[in-house]
């Protein structure tokens, strides 16, 4: 296993590891150890990766999905592992591994989310609603938890202001008048979000050298959806092998890298790494444009 030695770890906040009973399988289980570390738990996970067959993987990862809290979680922080890991992946092998690892990832993610939704969402008492019509309600406080679980800021506001035209177009039949009006209250976290943000802007281009503006060059612009350019380098990195290798050669990270300092969208603003990292992802195709939309090779 000398060859699989790790190149990077991700911050797992939990582990999946087990101690060594009757029930350890020796194929999955990863052994708890005494003060055991972030790093001696990711080289584990990645030697067991490597031993596994193809047909293994969805168990495998089920397998560690029940040992934890948060399989979600645990699912991104894996997902992680491998990308920061790829160049282990060499040879045709352990490329398609590394595909089929990717892909029931995503399954797995699937699965959970739909688990979740048929559970039956519990209402918040009296005190925390905001308003109620006849067809729903606005729990300010709900929609705050809903909020901090969005991971992109343009999702967030989105979000919000979707929110507000529900409850302004709503027929209200119930207002708490201890509590502030829902729509305002949301106007007032968008605008929130909108300067943190701003500053948090600024605060990133203080750090970069004096000069350094002046040196760029101007940055091309995408007047339209970003997944059409990345599900294009997602194919030549792929799928696209004139000579058996990959029209593009390289890692995920390195691409998002290269499109994030080159590109902006049609506003000029900065594109999200997060989001280019998600739709470069091979497991991640519900996020690729429609067929229509798509650069074909």
């Amino acid at each position: 296993m000398e060859r699989y030695l790790m190149k990077e770890s991700a911050p797992f906040v939990q582990f999946s590891s087990v101690k060594v009973t009757d029930e350890f399988n020796p194929l999955f289980d990863i052994e708890k150890t005494p003060r055991q570390t972030v790093e001696e738990y990711c080289q584990q996970l990645l030697f067991r990766s490597f031993s596994i067959t193809h047909s293994q993987i969805p168990a495998f990862i089920a397998h560690h999905c029940n040992l934890v809290n948060d399989p979600n979680k645990w699912l991104n922080k894996f997902e992680k592992l491998l990308t920061l890991n790829e160049e282990l992946f060499s040879g045709t092998r352990n490329q398609s591994s590394l595909v089929k690892f990717y892909t029931c990832i995503e399954i797995k993610r699937n699965k959970l989310s739909d688990e979740a939704a048929k559970t039956e969402k519990v209402k918040p008492t009296k005190k925390y609603i905001n308003a109620e019509s006849e067809d729903r309600y606005f729990s300010f406080k709900e929609t705050r938890l809903e909020i901090d679980n969005l991971p992109d800021i343009k999702e967030k506001i989105y979000f919000l202001t979707s929110e507000i035209y529900e409850y302004r177009t709503a027929d209200i039949v119930m207002k708490n008048q201890k509590l502030p009006d829902f729509d305002i209250e949301c106007e007032k976290l968008i605008g929130k979000i909108q300067t943190l943000a701003k500053l948090r802007q600024e605060i990133e281009e203080s750090k970069l050298p004096p000069n350094n503006s002046n040196s760029q060059n101007e940055k091309i612009v995408l007047n339209g959806p970003i997944n059409i350019l990345t599900n294009a380098f997602k194919q030549m990195m792929t799928s696209v092998k004139p000579t058996g290798k990959p029209y593009i050669q390289g890692k995920i990270k390195d691409m998002v890298a290269f499109i994030a300092d080159n590109f902006v969208d049609e506003n000029g603003n900065a594109l999200s790494k997060d989001t280019l990292q998600t739709y470069l992802s091979p497991g991640r195709n519900d996020k690729d444009p429609n067929a229509d939309m798509q650069v074909n090779f």
